[in-house]
């Protein structure tokens, strides 16, 4: 009876940790230790796929990556990061920070969140 119990609680951990573990995300602290010349591979193994591949004239291809900032139900900004690959290596890198209109508290609804439950 034991042993079934200790499997029992085992599996529920096992199963708990995986619902609670993050795959590798963009960040500022990722995006700033994304060196130049890195290759494509290595860099999404360590922040994953990309949001949208933006095809350029040239042929390089621009990486966007997102990353929401929330405080509770409230989003706060919004990064978008831009990472230019040349020839299956990092060649160049930007970010772009986006903050939601301001709205008046009061008298409008939020404008990020239209459906509170």
């Amino acid at each position: 009876m034991a042993s079934k119990y200790i499997a029992l609680v085992t599996g529920s951990l096992l199963l708990l940790s995986s619902c609670f573990s993050r795959s590798s995300y963009m960040s500022y602290d990722t995006y700033a230790h994304l060196d130049l010349g890195t290759s494509v591979s290595e860099m999404e193994s360590q922040v994953g796929t990309p949001y949208a591949i933006h095809v350029k004239s040239d042929g390089s291809e621009e990486y966007e990556y997102i990353e929401r900032i929330e405080v509770g139900n409230s989003l706060v900004s919004v990064n978008h990061y831009y990472i230019l690959i040349r020839e299956g290596k990092i060649a160049g890198k930007y970010v772009k920070r986006e903050q939601p209109p301001a709205y008046d508290l009061i008298y409008q609804d939020e404008p990020n969140y239209p459906g509170y439950p």
